[in-house]
């Protein structure tokens, strides 16, 4: 079994859209970076070197899937930074704001990711009464 790479977990992070969104690739081994990092405070301890793009072993798909999913509650916290950032204009004769459903969208779905992740690094911590 070789070791698991970058490329593998960014996969799992792509299948989770239903459309499919060009990212750049130093964007997505950033946000791998961030999750590795996280995965390692939360969780346990994994070593990702930056240079060869490698893990030091084969990780388990759950621990793949976990950081995907990290990914991607860096990708929603993006996207909704940016439709928040979007132009609204209001006064008291008229308003012009298409976006305040897609505002909602946006923040809906990044809570969602956030429970999806939580329940993850749940499932996976090790419990008080164990050590």
């Amino acid at each position: 079994m070789t070791n698991t790479t970058a490329d593998d977990v960014i996969q799992s992070f792509e299948s989770s859209f239903a459309d499919k969104k060009v990212i750049p690739k130093e964007l997505e081994i950033m946000w791998l970076k961030k999750a590795v990092g996280r995965y390692c405070l939360e969780i346990e301890s994994i070593e990702f070197d930056e240079l060869t793009l490698m893990f030091s072993q084969p990780l388990q798909q759950y621990i793949i899937d976990t950081l995907a999913l990290f990914m991607k509650q860096s990708y929603q916290e993006r996207e909704t930074s940016l439709v928040n950032k979007r132009v609204s204009i209001v006064s008291k004769d008229f308003s012009i704001d298409g976006n305040n459903g897609s505002k909602t969208a946006a923040a809906n779905e990044l809570n969602y990711i956030k429970e999806e992740a939580a329940v993850l690094v749940a499932k996976q911590q090790t419990p008080s009464y164990a050590n």
